[in-house]
């Protein structure tokens, strides 16, 4: 699901800024806006300018990069047009949005990887702060759509895999079922 109307994708980013909740770099809103490929990086691109000069978002000075923040008028904007965006999409692109936030800040990377092993494929699933591997599996698989699957839903939670993994492992799995 992509969207392509230029309205959609200000109302997405104006979605993202707001409920954020603070001035991020002109890098961290475009992580987050194509993080999850609902928006590309070329309407974005185009997007952004338009919003900053209609006043919808405003340009605050950083250390040691500018930030940028949304305005009253474009939470104003975004309250008139919120709705238009599927739910489905806002919860996704929300919760990738603070994960990468909260990395970002912790120095944590998630990162994934497939590659083709004989008859099958191994799945690299791994999260990696600035010194070390934070956890690691390697997973073999017969299908290559399944390992697909599995990359996809690491990447979209890593944090409560991870939280689970752990829980397994020390023997408190009642974490599994509290989610």
């Amino acid at each position: 699901m992509k969207l392509d109307k230029k309205l959609d994708i200000k109302i997405f980013i104006l979605y993202l800024m707001k409920n954020v909740g603070e001035p991020l770099e002109f890098t961290t809103i475009c992580d987050i806006v194509i993080q999850d490929e609902f928006v590309n990086y070329f309407d974005f691109a185009m997007c952004f300018p338009e919003l900053l000069e209609n006043g919808q978002i405003e340009e605050i000075d950083g250390e040691p990069e500018k930030l940028y923040a949304i305005t009253e008028s474009g939470a104003e904007s975004l309250e008139s047009y919120e709705s238009s965006l599927l739910t489905v999409i806002k919860d996704r692109a929300l919760r990738s949005a603070l994960r990468l936030i909260a990395f970002n800040k912790s120095g944590s990377r998630i990162k994934s990887s497939i590659t083709e092993r004989g008859e099958g494929y191994n799945l690299n699933c791994r999260i990696e702060d600035r010194e070390k591997t934070v956890f690691s599996v390697d997973i073999y698989l017969s299908d290559r759509a399944y390992a697909e699957k599995m990359k996809f839903n690491f990447e979209d939670r890593a944090e409560i895999i991870y939280k689970g993994a752990l829980s397994l492992l020390s023997g408190d799995v009642n974490f599994i079922f509290d989610e």
